[in-house]
C-alpha cells in the first residue's frame, strides 16, 4: 500500500513499510521549503542527514541500491547535507571477498550517474568511496564532496590508515578544508580523529564544522571521548556518521554510535541496529545544534 500525504505544495509518497503515524511524524521534517537555509528566530538552519548503514561486505550492487534508496528518501525529507559512513560501498573487510581490483579512478560511470541526480535531490553529499590514483596507481580511502549541482568540489583521503586491516589503502597527505554552502568544512575519516594532529591543521584553517565518516565499532577499542575532545579543541561541531551490521566474522558493528559533539560535549547520539537515516538541524552560522534528538527513519531496501 502506498500513502500519499501533502503539506503545502509538497507531496510525499511512502510504501506500506511505514504506518500512517510514521508518515505524519516524518512530515514535520518537510514543513519548510528548500529556499532552506531558513532563518527562523535569527537562526540559519540546515538539515543534516547521517546514513547509519548496514552494508553487506563485498556486495557492491546491494550496497549501491541501499545507498540510492537512502538518498532518494533524503531528498524527500529535504535534507541539505547528507553524510555516508566509511566504506559503505564494500564493507570494511571487503578484500577477503572481492579483492581490490574493482577500485577505480573517480569519478567512474556509477559516481558520474549519481552526480547527475544532485540537482534534483538538492543537497550536498559527503560520499565515502575508495579510489585509485591513476598517476601513482595507489589506492586511497577517500571522501568526495559533491555539491547540489553535481560538481565534485573537493575530496579528502584518509591519513591514519591502519596497516593490517586497511593495508590496501595508502595514506593521504593533504589536509585541506572545503567550502560547502559557504561554510568552511574539515573532513576526518574514522581514526583520523583519534589524535589532534590532523584537526589541529583544520583549526589553523578556521573551519566551522568537522565531518567524520567512520567505521568505528564498539568493544575494547570503542571510541572513548576522542570525538568530544576534537570538537572541544576547535570549538566547532563534529559530526560522526558511523555504520552498523556485521562484517563477515571479523567485526560486529551493532551498537556503533553516530554522534554530534559540540564544544567538547556529546549533544546527539544514536546506535540503531539496522540501516537508518539520522536527521537533525544545525544553525550553520553559530554552530548550535537545534534538535534535541535525532529523528530516525528506518531504511527498507527494495530489490
Amino acid at each position: 500500500m502506498c500513502y500519499r500525504y501533502t503539506i503545502g505544495h509538497h507531496v510525499i509518497y511512502f510504501e506500506s513499510m511505514y504506518t500512517f503515524g510514521q508518515v505524519l511524524e516524518t512530515n514535520y521534517l518537510m514543513c519548510y521549503s528548500h529556499a532552506h537555509r531558513l532563518k527562523w528566530g535569527g537562526m540559519n538552519k540546515i538539515k543534516i542527514s547521517l546514513l547509519h548503514l548496514a552494508p553487506i561486505t563485498g556486495d557492491l550492487e546491494y550496497n549501491k541500491i541501499l545507498l540510492m534508496q537512502s538518498l532518494e528518501l533524503c531528498a524527500q525529507i529535504k535534507s541539505d547535507w547528507v553524510i555516508t559512513p566509511e566504506l559503505w560501498i564494500c564493507g570494511y573487510s571487503f578484500e577477503r571477498v572481492i579483492g581490490k581490483d574493482w577500485i577505480a579512478s573517480q569519478p567512474d560511470p556509477w559516481v558520474t550517474d549519481l552526480c547527475s541526480n544532485m540537482p534534483a535531490w538538492n543537497f550536498n553529499l559527503f560520499l565515502s568511496m575508495p579510489e585509485k590514483d591513476t598517476s601513482t596507481n595507489l589506492l586511497h580511502n577517500t571522501v568526495f564532496v559533491i555539491d547540489r549541482t553535481g560538481q565534485i568540489i573537493g575530496k579528502y583521503q584518509k591519513i591514519k590508515v591502519l596497516p593490517q586491516s586497511e593495508g590496501w589503502s595508502s595514506p593521504g597527505t593533504e589536509v585541506k578544508s572545503i567550502l560547502v554552502d559557504n561554510t568552511l568544512t574539515g573532513i576526518l575519516i574514522c581514526a583520523d580523529a583519534y589524535r589532534s594532529q590532523i584537526s589541529d591543521q583544520y583549526k589553523q584553517q578556521k573551519v566551522k564544522l568537522l565531518i567524520c565518516p567512520s567505521a568505528w565499532g564498539p568493544g575494547d577499542c570503542a571510541p572513548n571521548g576522542e570525538w568530544e575532545q576534537r570538537s572541544g579543541e576547535l570549538h566547532v561541531p563534529l559530526i560522526v556518521c558511523n555504520r552498523t551490521g556485521k562484517d563477515l566474522n571479523v567485526v560486529d558493528w551493532t551498537g556503533s554510535e553516530s554522534i554530534v559533539a559540540a564544544n567538547g560535549n556529546r549533544v546527539l547520539s544514536a546506535s540503531p541496529e539496522n540501516s537508518t537515516i539520522l536527521t537533525f538541524e544545525l544553525d550553520i552560522e553559530s554552530g548550535k545544534v537545534v534538535s534535541e534528538q535525532f529523528h530516525q527513519i528506518p531504511i527498507e531496501v527494495t530489490l
